[in-house]
């Protein structure tokens, strides 16, 4: 077996649902003009097309903004590299973790549609029509056990894939996964400073590396737990490694609280099978009723999603 696997973590660019929680409503949101130009920020500081040529495979959630985030900064490896497979591939797993229209995604035959007219390269077989339900008894909850459960089943097939592509002949795979912020954090087991922005420690077009935990080549390690590398870590001014599962467990009871000081969901306080009222009415205050979960989104060709004249774009 080969070497261990890069995994390349990536936040989505700069959203409009990103300009402030009034625009928490909005369905499924496109990446603004300057998440756009985030895109090739990043491509060009981190990601040229000669650093995509190493590239093995391109994932990602299958909400629009990550897609196109992926598309507009690795369309290199997409397209030019002798060994990266030529679509995105779209983990419904990967999806972000409550349950806000902005956060929720459009219709798989919407979806399929949506990309088909764009000539978006991106493999839909993942996508259930059931992928954008997020009621509480669904696999796409935005309770936290259910987060954690889809998180752990997006690093085993990380892993799964990481091991056909090893097993096809590929000595230094790296894989892409370009998600959410909040997810990311249960997706790493990894809470420090998780409340630092906006139900999130990641910024807009931040990427990560890591590694298995333990070998990638079986599945001994049920969980398939990450660990940052010390390079991506000392990247991001960081000089200790990743704490401990135990420590992140007391970090992440502090985080789910700063979440909820920030007037976001707080996924530990949902269970799969009722809401409370009072998180209801604090959600409500805050004009962030959860999303329909028989909406369809209509997303037509030329529909475009103008970014208000009083809001001041920020990364």
């Amino acid at each position: 077996m080969s070497v261990q696997p890069k995994i390349h973590l990536v936040r989505h660019a700069q959203g409009f649902h990103n300009l402030g929680s009034e625009f928490h409503s909005l369905p499924d949101p496109r990446l603004t003009p300057l998440g756009e130009s985030q895109c090739a920020t990043l491509q060009g500081l981190h990601w040229s097309p000669e650093r995509q040529q190493s590239l093995s495979l391109i994932t990602a959630s299958p909400l629009s903004r990550t897609l196109h985030t992926a598309l507009l900064t690795f369309m290199p490896a997409l397209t030019s590299s002798p060994k990266c497979k030529p679509t995105i591939l779209a983990i419904p797993d990967a999806q972000e973790t409550s349950d806000y229209p902005c956060d929720t995604g459009s219709d798989v035959d919407v979806l399929r549609d949506f990309c088909t007219e764009r000539n978006w390269p991106v493999d839909l077989s993942l996508v259930t029509k059931s992928w954008n339900i997020k009621t509480l008894d669904n696999r796409y909850s935005p309770a936290s056990e259910a987060i954690k459960t889809r998180a752990r089943d997006c690093r085993r097939l990380l892993r799964q894939k990481a091991r056909e592509l090893a097993e096809s002949g590929d000595n230094n795979v790296e894989i892409v996964l370009v998600t959410h912020g909040g997810y990311l954090h249960y997706l790493t087991d990894d809470w420090e400073d998780a409340a630092k922005l906006s139900g999130t420690g990641w910024e807009n077009t931040e990427y990560r590396t890591y590694h298995f935990e333990h070998a990638f080549s079986n599945d001994s390690d049920e969980e398939a737990f990450l660990i940052e590398t010390m390079e991506s870590r000392n990247r991001r001014g960081l000089e200790h490694s990743m704490l401990g599962h135990d420590k992140q467990q007391e970090l992440f009871q502090k985080m789910m609280q700063g979440w909820e000081d920030q007037g976001l969901q707080n996924p530990s306080k949902l269970s799969n099978t009722a809401v409370d009222d009072e998180i209801i009415e604090e959600q409500e205050s805050y004009g962030q009723a959860p999303a329909d979960a028989e909406r369809h989104v209509t997303m037509a060709a030329e529909e475009i999603q103008p970014q208000p004249a009083s809001v001041q774009v920020v990364a």
